[in-house]
């Protein structure tokens, strides 16, 4: 029996309640607008959207005001479709991806080449299926020298020319990292109301991650849920929402939010939309509220959002958690023709 778009909404509502129950923390990149970073949740919304060609960027800053060296993410992902020729109820997606990720005294960063394919299945004119895969290349590498040990230290004074009496002969380390996943894709054909929801499981590989050697370190596994409906509530308004849950190891976050997009133009080819709304973190410390403004045209999208931390944690940032943008362009090429398609291009 096919799954309507009312009911997916449902079951999926149901895995994501049941997701945000537990009390655990994230490990891997994360943004508070994942929504604008979809590849970074699963490898099957590769090319997963109204275009033909998409490009993407994403930038994080965290905790500048806390600590000296704070986290920094950057994110960049491009992907297009392929379709069958003659048959527009499928495509493929290609996709490559690269992300950088540092923090700390000694500048901990993790960098990832990755490339992604994914296939897309139209069920019906309201329903599509997409499974991904996607492999990367990753770098990770720290600098010792930023660092100071208790060897180094005589009579209480430090003395940079004392051995640290640690085993630094590897400061960069390189290993390959695999993931995979499901969505579903629903939509309205006589308005803009749709959802995207899926699952997937990242690094199930379990790369060595350690410096040291002949010391076995597994990335732990991600497992990563979300759930994006549109509800169009009138001709110039639509209600967003947006929730995700990661699992890795013994840690948690979920992220729960929504607005308001109200489009302003709607004249073919100049269309523009602003987008008021808000978020929350959840975490085992509460972590932060997430204002957020999209400003959307045509082909582009740039969303803006801020993290106000109201932790325990929030004596040292006073409140900063963070700021992030979001940008997108997307090029959409000579519609395929009516009578050849059995779906809208979502």
């Amino acid at each position: 029996m096919k799954r309507t778009f009312t009911s997916s909404l449902s079951l999926w509502g149901v895995v994501l309640l049941l997701c945000t129950l537990s009390q655990l923390n994230a490990q891997d990149i994360h943004f508070s607008q994942f929504y604008n970073a979809p590849l970074s949740l699963n490898p099957a919304m590769t090319a997963v959207h109204s275009a033909d060609v998409s490009f993407a960027a994403n930038y994080r800053n965290q905790w500048n005001e806390a600590i000296s060296n704070p986290y920094s993410t950057l994110f960049f992902a491009a992907d297009k479709k392929f379709y069958f020729k003659g048959k527009y109820n499928q495509f493929v997606g290609g996709g490559l991806t690269f992300y950088w990720d540092e923090a700390g005294d000694a500048s901990l960063s993790v960098a990832q080449i990755g490339l992604n394919g994914s296939y897309t299945y139209a069920l019906d004119k309201e329903n599509f299926l997409s499974f991904g895969l996607s492999l990367g290349f990753n770098q990770r590498s720290f600098k010792p020298g930023e660092l100071t040990f208790g060897s180094q230290y005589n009579d209480g004074q430090f003395d940079p020319s004392r051995p640290t009496n640690e085993d630094f002969s590897n400061t960069s380390i390189f290993f390959a990292n695999a993931a995979l996943g499901a969505n579903y894709h629903g939509q309205k054909v006589e308005n803009r109301s749709q959802m995207d929801a899926g699952v997937a499981l990242f690094h199930f590989n379990r790369p060595n991650q350690s410096f040291l050697e002949g010391d076995d370190s597994p990335l732990p596994m991600r497992v990563s849920f979300y759930f994006f409906p549109t509800i169009q509530i009138a001709q110039r308004f639509d209600l967003h929402f947006a929730g995700s849950a990661q699992f890795q190891s013994s840690y948690f976050e979920a992220l729960a939010g929504g607005g308001l997009r109200i489009h302003i133009s709607q004249k073919r080819t100049k269309e523009f939309a602003l987008q008021l709304g808000g978020g929350y973190r959840f975490n085992s410390f509460g972590d932060a509220i997430i204002p957020t403004v999209q400003f959307i045209g045509n082909n582009w999208l740039l969303g803006l959002s801020y993290d106000v931390n109201v932790s325990d944690f929030k004596a040292a940032t006073n409140r900063q958690g963070g700021p992030e943008i979001a940008l997108r362009y997307t090029i959409t090429n000579v519609p395929v023709p009516e009578e050849l398609r059995i779906c809208k291009l979502f």
